[in-house]
Formats: structure tokens, sequence, C-alpha cells
């Protein structure tokens, strides 16, 4: 059986989320409060940072290349996708629009949990195209 190596980046993705989901659940009990917005928005900016940080030169957070690139691109996109919608929440939050805020909140959960999910099985479980042609490689 093959041993399973997470790196660091991967484990803070994890753990970031699983703060976000606190948080996303209580501003969905409590309406927003203020504790639940910064629950929400602390593993935000870190997983933020923790994207952002290996493009400047911070190597202990880079990522190494493995699995499927176009997994490794379309979970990136989805990322940005979900910090978008997380920043449109937070207007929305702003400006005391609180169902539009369920909405664009619980969004933000699906869209991190899918590029999560497909970061992790691209890393993981999806095998790189092998081929035949040395001059490829």
């Amino acid at each position: 059986m093959k041993r399973l190596s997470i790196q660091f980046t991967e484990l803070i993705y994890m753990m970031c989320f699983l703060l976000y989901l606190v948080g996303s659940s209580l501003a969905l009990f409590e309406h927003g409060t203020e504790l639940s917005l910064w629950l929400m928005t602390l593993p935000v900016v870190i997983t933020i940072a923790s994207t952002i940080l290996p493009w400047v030169g911070i190597r202990y957070l880079k990522l190494e290349k493995k699995g499927c690139p176009a997994g490794n691109w379309l979970a990136r996109l989805i990322q940005v996708a979900s910090w978008g919608t997380f920043l449109y929440a937070m207007y929305l939050r702003l400006y005391r629009n609180l169902p539009q805020f369920y909405t664009m909140i619980t969004m933000t959960t699906l869209l991190w949990a899918t590029w999560l999910l497909i970061l992790l099985l691209s890393r993981h479980a999806c095998k790189p195209v092998q081929h035949d042609d040395k001059l490829i490689e």
C-alpha cells in the first residue's frame, strides 16, 4: 500500500476549511454575528496568503508538482471564484441584505469544498499521462 504524503500547505487548506465551516454555520444560525464573520474571514485570508506567498518566493508553502495539472488549474480557478463569492457575501452583510448573504455564504462553502476536493484528488488520486515518445520527456 502506498503511503499518502500530505504537504504542509494542503494541511493548512484542510484546517482552514474546517474553521470556515464553523464560522459559516455560526453565521447561518446567528444571522452573521461579528464572531462568525471573523471565523470566516481568518481562514480565507490564510488560504489567500498560502496560495499567493509561494509565487513571491516562500518555498516551504510551495506545493510540489504531482498528479494532474488540469485538476490543479481547475482547483485554482474555483478557489479564486470562492474568494470572489466570499467578498461579495461580506459586501451583502455590510449592507444588511441577509437573505442574499446566506445564499452567498452557502455558495462559498460549496465552492470551497469543491476546489479542495478537486485539488486533493488531482494531486493524490490522479496519475499523469505517460508519453511513449522519449523526445517529449
